[in-house]
């Protein structure tokens, strides 16, 4: 096993930080470039030659960067509505609103099997602004969704650490217990046979640690249903014992700790090989930073 790399290699990402990857873009770009003087022949087929590819490229080119800027540029709430939120009202697992404009969070909604109230609030990668949320009263499950769209060459494992930290310590700021952190990465998240793209959950304990509470506990595999629902409705697979599912759920285990005025230690590993973790370091819990 010398060599693996188990971010790649058993959980599924693509390393954007890698000499590979740099080398690889610069293979594809010169691809790009030479294709109607080295390849004539893939134009086989096609109403343009290489001559025409080679005339129009940089045109083409141009006009395809606006797409996908523009593509980049959607909104992260209207995202969520339609890889989970939607699909998963219309076969019935869920109700959800739309509160954007009119409350201080994004969605909120019910669960249909347990009744359940859950409230979600977007973030793009790096998840700011998330100080502004105000998290309605009746709310049985907070949840914070990151969808990252930067390709910036960070590892896996630092482009799940960057929104995971700032999530715990606006919940602790707040007196507040986000349960779950989703995190989808179309540009480094693992993907399906088929293509689609697997979220990652974080899974806190259903009460964020405190002296009066220094050492609380996760909950089961069995007791996180709505990670059921999230893996079946954008994999196919809601199984939480397949592997597809348990490559993507990691226990975010806080413990407080009187030394030093107080600390708040945490241990982030994976659900399916708990050798798998993410390197994080203790918080003060008498100054939790504002976010």
């Amino acid at each position: 096993m010398s060599g693996k790399n188990p971010w790649t290699d058993t959980l599924g990402f693509t390393d954007l930080g890698t000499d590979e990857r740099e080398q690889t873009l610069d293979e594809v770009k010169e691809l790009i470039k030479s294709l109607g003087n080295e390849h004539p022949e893939v134009f086989e087929g096609w109403d343009i030659d290489a001559g025409d590819y080679q005339r129009e490229l940089k045109d083409a080119v141009f006009s395809l960067g606006g797409t996908f800027r523009q593509s980049h540029g959607a909104d992260n709430e209207d995202i969520v509505r339609e890889v989970f939120l939607e699909p998963a009202e219309e076969q019935g697992y869920l109700s959800f609103t739309d509160q954007r404009g009119s409350e201080r969070i994004d969605f909120k909604g019910r669960l249909k099997d347990t009744g359940k109230m859950f409230a979600m609030d977007v973030k793009g990668g790096e998840g700011q602004s998330i100080g502004h949320l105000l998290v309605p009263t009746n709310t049985d499950t907070l949840m914070l969704w990151s969808e990252r769209n930067a390709r910036n060459t960070k590892s896996p494992a630092s482009r799940l650490n960057e929104v995971i930290n700032r999530a715990v310590r606006w919940g602790l700021n707040q007196e507040e217990d986000p349960q779950y952190m989703i995190i989808r990465d179309p540009p480094a998240g693992a993907r399906t046979e088929n293509g689609r793209v697997i979220p990652d959950v974080v899974v806190f304990p259903n009460e964020y640690p405190s002296s009066d509470n220094p050492d609380p506990e996760l909950p089961s595999l069995d007791e996180i249903h709505f990670a059921e629902i999230l893996f079946k409705i954008t994999t196919d697979v809601g199984d939480l014992q397949d592997e597809q599912c348990l490559k993507h759920i990691w226990w975010h285990e806080m413990q407080y700790d009187e030394r030093d005025g107080g600390k708040i230690d945490k241990n982030i590993y994976n659900a399916y090989d708990n050798s798998i973790t993410l390197q994080t370091q203790a918080i003060d819990y008498s100054r939790i930073s504002e976010v």
